[in-house]
């Protein structure tokens, strides 16, 4: 059976959508590995960019409650967005080696990898996760830091959870409107395993090969390095 990575895709889009976003990683990867697009749990509007190409593609879906749309930190939720990832996806499809999330999918994934992370330390199951590969990802709360925003305190508690330690490539592009949230969301992750990769791009999946073939080696590398 060929191990299992894990595609998370962004805020207002799906599975469909994400793979074929994704086409160049499923060609790359898929004759060793078996990528796995579950879709998100929550209706929502069309994210951006996605019309009018994908029109006629709904429904689209994200993964989490967290949106400058929802300011209020009590109405602001990814715990049951992580749930339901474990409970529905993990479980019932087995362990992956590792995950690939795109913009508010890569957030999701960083909140999966501390789940597991967290579970581990305390006495639970082994982490599978060899390697986490974040492509224009955002950030919990938007990273709000200024005091007087009520998102603030919970960004600060959030972060004060720990580094991640998985191994991580962020794809950071330069003309990405969210480009200071892919910055924040390094924070999360610890620097002795963490790794960067910027890029002269806007808010979308990698399109240069070359770009996509660093992408694979780093998978390639984590996954045959264990």
């Amino acid at each position: 059976m060929a191990p299992k990575i894990l595609f998370l895709h962004g805020g207002g889009t799906n599975a469909d959508i994400f793979r074929l976003q994704a086409r160049k990683l499923v060609h790359l990867l898929g004759s060793r590995f078996d990528l796995v697009f579950p879709e998100g749990f929550l209706e929502c509007g069309a994210g951006p960019d996605v019309l009018p190409m994908f029109e006629g593609c709904e429904p689209f879906r994200q993964w989490l409650h967290d949106s400058p749309s929802r300011p209020e930190p009590e109405a602001l939720d990814w715990a049951s967005g992580v749930d339901r990832l474990v409970k529905e996806v993990l479980q019932r499809q087995g362990s992956f080696v590792g995950v690939i999330g795109f913009s508010q999918g890569a957030k999701a994934a960083m909140h999966l990898l501390r789940f597991l992370e967290k579970r581990e330390r305390e006495g639970g199951p082994m982490n599978p996760m060899l390697f986490s590969v974040m492509i224009c990802g955002t950030v919990p709360l938007q990273g709000v830091k200024d005091p007087r925003d009520a998102r603030a305190k919970k960004f600060e508690d959030c972060l004060a959870l720990g580094k991640i330690e998985t191994p991580s490539l962020h794809l950071i592009a330069d003309d990405d409107p969210w480009r200071a949230e892919s910055e924040t969301l390094m924070e999360f992750f610890s620097p002795r395993t963490r790794s960067v990769v910027r890029y002269k791009a806007g808010h979308h999946m990698p399109k240069e090969d070359g770009l996509n073939q660093r992408v694979v080696d780093f998978v390639y590398g984590e996954y045959d390095g264990m």
